[in-house]
């Protein structure tokens, strides 16, 4: 990438990697559009080229910035390795919200990255590459149990809530554009190999118990921000799943 990248404004240059953001999170690396990368950044074409060339050239970059961004934000969870396995995951809540109130799709563009690097032949550096995953991965299994759980029981548990994780923010990011709904439209995902959720225009799987539906509408709108909304949503999980393995 051009370097100059950085001479620019900082909130402009915010503006270019969150409109880069959304698109790759929404459509992927192969089905991400330049153009509509530059129209969500308000930006022309020809100034994207300037600073990174190509779109692989965005992808990298957004990779590497995205990982170093998210390193930082992790430094108390690191700090306070091997304390309590729910106390480790609220930490990691609040990292994840911090990068949240300023990049709102980059954990999900992170995620998807990471699954789909190889796939579309793209090599990020040895050293970044799939160290935000490690980390989080690292200081989970290095927490401590309480004793009445077993390494198996941790682990269930941790997956279980990754996928509230991503569930909650991909929510977020629907209902306040973050990631525009548009593979959802007719109702389905257009290809659920990619990780997205089929289901309704709400996000909603419409093979679900009606009861979730019935706990959506119940939530309403909120008006907080979305990473406020995010620590609040998830806190509920996080509780539910303490006090079920209690």
């Amino acid at each position: 990438m051009n370097e100059r990248f950085f001479d620019l404004k900082k909130d402009r240059q915010d503006r270019i990697i969150n409109g880069a953001l959304k698109v790759i999170t929404e459509n992927g690396y192969r089905h991400a559009s330049t153009d509509e990368m530059v129209s969500a950044a308000s930006i022309s074409k020809g100034l994207l080229f300037h600073y990174f060339k190509s779109k692989k050239g965005v992808y990298q970059f957004l990779y590497e910035y995205s990982t170093r961004y998210t390193m930082i934000e992790l430094r108390e969870s690191r700090r306070k390795a091997g304390c309590d396995f729910f106390e480790m995951h609220r930490l990691l809540m609040k990292a994840d919200a911090a990068v949240l109130r300023k990049y709102p799709c980059m954990p999900l563009f992170l995620d998807r990255a990471d699954r789909e690097a190889n796939a579309v032949g793209i090599e990020f550096p040895p050293d970044l590459a799939g160290s935000v995953y490690k980390l989080r991965s690292e200081l989970l299994a290095g927490a401590q149990r309480p004793p009445f759980l077993t390494e198996k029981d941790t682990a269930r548990i941790s997956l279980i809530l990754f996928y509230a994780r991503n569930g909650i923010m991909r929510d977020l990011l629907l209902k306040g554009s973050g990631i525009p709904d548009q593979d959802n439209k007719t109702g389905t995902d257009k290809d659920p190999a990619d990780g997205a959720v089929q289901g309704t225009s709400e996000g909603i799987p419409d093979a679900l118990p009606a009861v979730f539906k019935d706990y959506k509408e119940e939530a309403g709108d909120s008006p907080l921000p979305l990473h406020e909304e995010y620590i609040q949503k998830y806190t509920g999980c996080l509780q539910m799943m303490r006090r079920l393995n209690m």
